[in-house]
């Protein structure tokens, strides 16, 4: 599913002051690409070209500079591909320029007659064409790709950064969470895996306070299940509550999970040195993932928890 919407550019055809955006728009993706600006968009008779762009190849008989003719075809509120029609005489275009390549930039696809056309000058002149999925695809996958994004498209990557949040960047280091057996970056995961809190078996729930001996995060399966059998073989006199990490990772389980361990300390309950120092160094790297809205997929998963009593585990209250 397409998370840009190209239609956030205004038409190139409407006289609204704003008409040269989708040129601008290919000028600042394409130096971001590494393409040396030439000339530059403007106003008036484009002669069959709307930008030129240079680029340096490095190779073993030296340096190369290739000079693309670039033609911008903003067709995104009609929906039509770029047909042979919209981009014609490219080759004749390209020479008079003094051009070896072209390069479409377009914001919905290329027709299969003009891509026949572009397959068809193979071995004359160069070409490639940057789609609204290319295009695309360059953006999102870097601080600076999305820097350009949020500039031409503010509301898609608004929407975009709400389902795939980034953790804020409160603290000088990367946060990280490592498997506690395999040391994977559990954050780099998929599934984010668990985190399990031992505690001693009590007898006498009036007068024995609850004490935390461990608190560990592992993958999911194998390593939860190897440290779960290797602490037992050390102590018998212990039992594990546990947590999805990505449950913990949503703003409302933390706050969750925060009240209720100012909670158990209000009541006494003892963490052992080393539980402790675990538990706060797992809400120290867990809160930048916190910091930020909800997704649309976690709002569901809270109004669920909502509906499940707290002792079950859930966010509901109790009678």
């Amino acid at each position: 599913m397409a998370v840009l919407d190209f239609k956030e550019i205004p038409e190139a055809h409407k006289a609204s002051g704003r008409q040269d955006t989708f040129e601008l728009f290919a000028r600042d993706f394409l130096s971001f690409m590494g393409y040396k600006i030439i000339t530059d968009p403007d106003r008036g008779a484009d002669s069959g070209v709307d930008l030129i762009v240079e680029e340096k190849r490095n190779g073993v008989g030296g340096e190369t500079i290739i000079r693309w003719l670039v033609s911008c075809k903003h067709k995104a509120f009609s929906g039509n591909s770029v047909s042979p029609a919209d981009d014609a005489n490219i080759r004749d275009r390209v020479e008079a320029h003094d051009c070896q390549g072209f390069l479409g930039f377009y914001s919905t696809l290329a027709s299969t007659g003009l891509s026949t056309n572009l397959e068809g000058m193979k071995g004359k002149i160069e070409y490639q064409v940057f789609d609204r999925e290319k295009i695309e695809g360059q953006l999102l996958y870097s601080a600076k790709g999305l820097e350009i994004a949020e500039r031409y498209f503010p509301v898609s990557l608004s929407e975009w950064k709400t389902e795939n949040p980034q953790p804020a960047k409160i603290f000088v280091e990367k946060p990280s969470l490592k498997c506690k057996v395999c040391e994977k970056e559990l954050f780099d995961q998929e599934d984010k895996g668990v985190i399990t809190l031992w505690s001693r078996i009590r007898t006498d729930y009036e007068n024995e306070k609850e004490h935390f001996d461990h608190v560990f995060w592992t993958c999911r399966g194998h390593c939860d299940s190897e440290l779960s059998a290797y602490t037992r073989k050390n102590n018998s006199n212990l039992i594990d509550k546990w947590e999805d990490i990505s449950d913990v990772m949503m703003p409302t389980i933390f706050i969750k999970w925060v009240m209720s361990i100012m909670n158990e300390q209000r009541a006494g309950v003892i963490y052992s040195d080393e539980a402790f120092e675990n538990l706060k160094e797992f809400l120290i790297q867990v809160f930048p993932h916190v910091s930020r809205h909800l997704t649309n997929t976690e709002l569901e998963r809270v109004k669920s928890l909502g509906m499940i009593p707290s002792y079950l585990g859930g966010l509901g209250y109790e009678g």
